[in-house]
């Protein structure tokens, strides 16, 4: 059955028109016109009559909780950082789990990806919208796999929105920042290792953190990354300070990994409290683990090294990614430039 309601606000009349059907959860929508809220109610009905939304059997007839379990028991392994996932999961398992998955429509989804972006958290900002994302890559990954099990007909994932991001931020340690920094890592030895190889191979922190020891190979002096977040494996070297650490640091018999927890092997450390300690001791602000990454790619480029080189380092399908470390070679593509300028006078 559809409602429409005649609301007044600051910003003149609208109309919601809301949809109500045993069964299925509640479809809402705000129009500024009352004959558009008839209009969208009355072919929201058709859909749900004609069995539209999601209309196959298995969809009526499964839970997401049974598909999110599914997707856990199943996917999770295979994926470079199975915890945040499963935390992401989660949550939509605590919001819509006992719905149908013919009931979970993108007009749900999208609803509950709003209210994430416009939480307000106890630091008093808003998640970022690549932590939006994250939480939608989620829910539409559990049904593009119920999808894939004959659990659902009609995917209409491309229909949830995705959150604009801007990636122009690049932050990196300065000349002054590096050396402050370098010294207050020491103080702990797994973040040590860890920020020394996240800047000597522009590597992720997730794919550093699932690292086990038969993916490093000291001798040669390589690490076969096989978790990456698009999938790809790719080799990388061994930075020069890291060998020796990694040499003298004991692997322990209980766990494959060489960054494990202490209180709980089979899972990575949580370096979160001694890397805020290191930062505030080397009194640097606005930087993240991840921007050791674009200290690595920044660095590199200022030393005239190639994109594409720098592009194969980090795990980039496409330069697009990659271009915005170009600006920070100035030097290089000004010898470039009188590369071409030789040939050219020459030419003439």
């Amino acid at each position: 059955m559809a409602y429409i309601e005649k609301r007044v606000g600051k910003n003149g009349i609208t109309y919601k028109a809301q949809i109500k059907r045993k069964g299925a959860p509640i479809l809402t929508q705000t129009f500024k016109r009352k004959t558009d809220a008839e209009e969208w109610a009355k072919k929201q009905e058709v859909a749900i009559i004609k069995g539209e939304h999601f209309p196959e059997r298995e969809a009526k007839r499964r839970t997401f909780k049974e598909a999110a379990d599914r997707y856990m028991a199943e996917h999770l392994p295979e994926l470079a950082y199975p915890t945040s996932r499963k935390r992401n999961v989660q949550w939509w398992v605590d919001r819509i789990g006992r719905y149908r998955l013919s009931g979970v429509t993108p007009e749900i989804i999208n609803g509950h990806l709003k209210e994430l972006s416009e939480e307000v958290l106890p630091s008093g900002k808003r998640r970022a919208a690549q932590t939006v994302n994250h939480y939608r890559i989620a829910v539409t990954h559990v049904l593009k796999k119920a999808h894939k099990w004959g659990w659902i007909n009609n995917l209409q994932t491309d229909r949830v929105d995705r959150q604009k991001i801007d990636n122009a931020r690049i932050r990196y340690l300065t000349d002054s920042e590096l050396p402050r920094f370098l010294e207050a890592i020491k103080r702990h030895d797994d973040l040590h290792l860890l920020a020394l190889l996240a800047l000597g191979t522009g590597a992720r922190s997730g794919e550093l953190l699932s690292l086990t020891w038969a993916q490093i190979d000291l001798k040669k002096r390589q690490i076969l990354l096989t978790h990456t977040k698009n999938g790809d494996k790719r080799v990388l070297p061994v930075p020069e300070p890291c060998v020796p650490l990694l040499a003298k640091r004991v692997r322990r018999l209980d766990t494959p990994l060489v960054f494990p927890s202490h209180r709980h092997p089979d899972k990575p450390i949580d370096l979160r409290r001694p890397w805020e300690l290191a930062l505030a001791e080397a009194q640097i602000t606005d930087f993240r683990f991840h921007d050791l990454r674009h200290s690595a790619a920044s660095y590199l480029v200022q030393q005239g090294v190639s994109l594409v080189a720098v592009a194969a380092l980090l795990g980039h399908r496409t330069l697009q990614m990659t271009k915005r470390y170009s600006h920070l070679a100035p030097e290089h593509l000004a010898e470039l430039g009188s590369k071409l300028d030789q040939k050219i006078g020459g030419a003439g």
